[in-house]
C-alpha cells in the first residue's frame, strides 16, 4: 500500500507527510517540475508541465489498495476504476456512490466558467485540516491494521486469537459467520486467491486467517516468520 499525492497547489501537503510518516506508509508527491517545494517525508514525482500529466503518472502507478488524494474530480474517477481509495483535500472519501455528483458539478462550473461566471473559492478553514488528518488518520490506521478472519463455531480460532492477543497485533478481528457481509468478504478472497488453492483442495475453510497486502497466514507455521515477512 502507498499514498499518491496530487501536490500541484494541495493544500495538505504537510498533514499528509506528517499522517504517512507515524505509519510508515510510502508516500509520493506527484507535481509538475516548475513546482518548487521540500519534503520531510516522502517521495517526490517531477512531471511534465502539461495538464494531465500528473494524472496520468498517478492513474499508471496506482495499484489496487493504495490511496489517492486530490481535489480533481476527473483524476479521482479515473483513481476509483483502479480500485483505490480516494479522498480529497477537505476530508472528503470520494467513492462510486458520489463520484457523479461531484462530476455534475465540475461540468456546471465549467459552462458557468465558459460564460463569465466564477464561484469565489473560499479561504481554507482550519477545521479542514483537522477534518482532513482525522479521516487520513483513520482509514490509514484502518488500513494498515491486519485482517484477522475466525469463526465463533471454530474450535482452532481459539488459540489463534490468544496467540494474536499474546504478540499484540492491531487486527481487526472478522467473524465469517456473524453476518452474510463477513462471509462473502472472506469467501472473495477463498475464491479467487492462489494461497488458498491448497485449502479448497482439502476441503478445508481456512480460518483461522490473518491478511494483509496479499499476504496470508493460516496459522500452519511460527507467526514470527510471517511477521518479518514484512
Amino acid at each position: 500500500m502507498k499514498v499518491l499525492l496530487d501536490s500541484d497547489g494541495a493544500s495538505v501537503r504537510e498533514i499528509t507527510q506528517e499522517v504517512c510518516q507515524k505509519f510508515n506508509i510510502p508516500l509520493y508527491l506527484v507535481k509538475n517540475y516548475t513546482q518548487d517545494f521540500n519534503v520531510f517525508y516522502g517521495n517526490i514525482i517531477n512531471v511534465d508541465i502539461s495538464k494531465e500529466a500528473a494524472d496520468l503518472w498517478i492513474v499508471n502507478n496506482a495499484k489496487k489498495g493504495d490511496v489517492v488524494i486530490t481535489n480533481d474530480k476527473g483524476l479521482s474517477s479515473m483513481a476509483l476504476a483502479k480500485e483505490v481509495f480516494v479522498l480529497d483535500f477537505s476530508g472528503k472519501i470520494i467513492d462510486d456512490e458520489n463520484i457523479l455528483n461531484f462530476l455534475e458539478k465540475r461540468h456546471l462550473s465549467r459552462v458557468l466558467r465558459r460564460d463569465g461566471i466564477y464561484s469565489k473559492i473560499p479561504k481554507r478553514k482550519c477545521e479542514e485540516d483537522i477534518k482532513f488528518k482525522e479521516v487520513l488518520t483513520n482509514l490509514l490506521r484502518r488500513m494498515n491494521m491486519y485482517k484477522f478472519y475466525i469463526s465463533s463455531l471454530c474450535p482452532d480460532c481459539p488459540p489463534a486469537i490468544e496467540l494474536v492477543k499474546e504478540k499484540n497485533l492491531d487486527v481487526e478481528t472478522i467473524d465469517i459467520t456473524a453476518s452474510m457481509k463477513n462471509l462473502k468478504e472472506f469467501l472473495n478472497h477463498r475464491d479467487n486467491q492462489e494461497a488458498f488453492d491448497v485449502i479448497v483442495e482439502n476441503n478445508y475453510v481456512g480460518i483461522p486467517c490473518l491478511y494483509k497486502d496479499g499476504r496470508y497466514f493460516f496459522f500452519d507455521y511460527d507467526i514470527d516468520d510471517f511477521l518479518k515477512g514484512e
